[in-house]
């Protein structure tokens, strides 16, 4: 009987361990064939609004779904505001195409805002920082991804993206 005990211990480690590395596989199969390809087009829209053409590589067999996403900007260690996702956004399987997403801007010092936007103008984003949160699902799989304050470079760089595309993009 403890033989039997001790051996479905040893299967359920087993097993647990080869679901861990499939799941490792499955997240880098999936860092493959989920690709961000660029900013196509910004266009304001009112005063606080956004309309942002992106371009998605969805080699996946998943529809791939961004149904809430925040973004709060800080300049200097304060809170200027936050980006908030409109309406919810689908990428279907495999396909890599350009997709309308909406943002609103949500200003939470004005003061901060204006110096924020000279700061802009005059090239200057090293005190920027942002912090993010994203909800959606891969197919079957919810994703929630978050991270506090980060400098703006190292955000962009998640998605290949440089300080000097962000400044082409606000002219």
């Amino acid at each position: 009987m403890k033989m039997i005990q001790r051996y479905s211990v040893y299967v359920l480690l087993l097993a647990v361990a080869v679901s861990l590395s499939s799941c490792r596989r499955a997240v880098e199969k999936a860092r493959r064939n989920i690709r961000f390809e660029g900013i196509e087009r910004v266009e304001r829209q009112g005063l606080t609004g956004a309309e942002v053409v992106v371009r998605v590589m969805n080699d996946t067999g998943y529809k791939l779904v961004l149904d809430a996403a925040e973004m709060g900007v800080y300049y200097a260690g304060g809170r200027v505001g936050t980006i908030v996702l409109r309406e919810a956004v689908e990428v279907p399987r495999r396909t890599t195409d350009s997709f309308r997403t909406l943002w609103q801007l949500k200003i939470s010092d004005p003061l901060a805002l204006y110096v924020l936007a000279r700061k802009v103008k005059s090239g200057d984003l090293s005190q920027v920082e942002v912090s993010y949160a994203v909800e959606g699902r891969g197919g079957p799989a919810p994703v929630k991804i978050s991270r506090e304050r980060m400098p703006l470079s190292d955000f962009l760089n998640t998605f290949g993206l440089t300080i000097e595309d962000v400044k082409k993009q606000l002219k």
